[in-house]
C-alpha cells in the first residue's frame, strides 16, 4: 500500500507532536514547508531550521557510536582519530530537498555524517600532493591504496569508512548559518540586469555543522597509519564540503 504526500505529512507531524525533542532531523527536512516563504519574510524556513538546531543527540545514537567504537578498537584492522572542526561545516549542501538547504544525515541515526567516499578522495588527493615532493609515494603505492577507475578498474587495499559526529556532548551537531546574497536579480539573470549598490540583501537561512568526528580507516596497520596521515593532512589544509575558500570545513586534532 502507497502512502500519499497527506498521509506521509500526517506521520511527521504525529511523531513531530509526540516526541519533538527527539524526532529525526530527516523527518523535518523531508516534511518541507506548507507555504514557501517570501523573500521579505523568510521566518518559516529559519523556523523550520531551528526547530532541527534544537533537537538534542538520541541516546540510541550515542549507544550505536559506543558500539561502533568497540568494534573499530581492533588496531591490527582499525585506525580511529577524531577531529574537531575549526569553525563549521557545510556537508551535502547541494543535496535536493524541500527547503533547499542540503546536509548529508545518516538515514538510521538522524545525525551528520562525512562520507567515505569524499575522505577517501581527500586522502587521495594528499597523496597525488605528497606525490610531487621529496618522499613521495609511488604510483604503485597510490594504486594499491585507493584501486584505480575506469572501465578496468580495480578495489584498493584500503575502506575508508563514513565519519561518525563524535561530540561534544553538550552541543548540538547541527547549527544555523545565514548566507545574504546581495544581488539576487543579477546572478538569477543572464546578463540584462546589472549589480548595484542599491540591491536589497536577501538574508537565506541553511544548515551547518559544528563540533567533532571520529574517523576511521580500515585495511593493514602500516597502510591505515599512512592513510590516516594523508586524510588528516588533508582536513587540516584544504578542508572537506562546501565553501572552504570561506573557511568551512577545516579540521584540528
Amino acid at each position: 500500500m502507497t502512502m500519499g504526500r497527506q498521509g506521509i505529512n500526517r506521520v511527521h507531524r504525529a511523531l513531530m507532536v509526540e516526541k519533538p525533542g527527539e524526532v529525526h532531523p530527516a523527518l523535518r527536512l523531508a516534511h518541507g514547508l506548507d507555504e514557501w516563504p517570501s523573500s521579505t519574510d523568510p521566518k518559516k524556513k529559519q523556523d523550520l531550521i531551528q526547530a532541527i538546531v534544537d533537537l538534542r543527540v538520541p541516546d540510541f545514537y550515542r549507544q550505536a557510536l559506543s558500539r561502533w567504537k568497540a568494534y573499530t578498537g581492533d588496531r591490527s584492522r582499525f585506525y580511529s582519530f577524531e577531529m574537531r572542526l575549526v569553525h563549521r561545516l557545510y556537508v551535502g549542501l547541494s543535496r535536493d530537498n524541500p527547503v533547499e538547504t542540503g546536509v548529508t544525515i545518516a538515514h538510521t541515526y538522524g545525525m551528520p555524517i562525512l562520507p567515505g567516499s569524499s575522505l577517501k578522495g581527500l586522502a587521495r588527493a594528499s597523496a597525488e600532493y605528497v606525490a610531487h615532493g621529496s618522499g613521495g609515494l609511488s604510483p604503485e603505492a597510490l594504486r594499491w591504496m585507493f584501486g584505480e577507475g575506469g572501465d578496468q578498474g580495480e578495489v584498493g587495499g584500503l575502506i575508508f569508512h563514513d565519519a561518525w559526529w563524535c561530540g561534544p556532548p553538550d552541543r548540538p551537531p547541527f547549527v544555523l548559518e545565514v548566507v545574504t546574497p546581495h544581488h539576487t536579480e543579477y546572478y538569477r539573470g543572464s546578463g540584462d540586469v546589472a549589480a548595484s549598490d542599491t540591491d536589497s540583501p536577501v538574508p537565506n537561512t541553511q544548515i551547518a555543522v559544528q563540533g567533532s568526528f571520529l574517523f576511521t580507516v580500515e585495511g593493514d596497520p602500516g597502510w591505515t597509519t599512512v592513510a590516516a596521515h594523508l586524510l588528516t593532512m588533508g582536513l587540516q589544509q584544504w578542508g572537506i564540503g562546501g565553501k572552504k575558500s570561506s573557511g568551512y570545513g577545516l579540521f584540528e586534532i
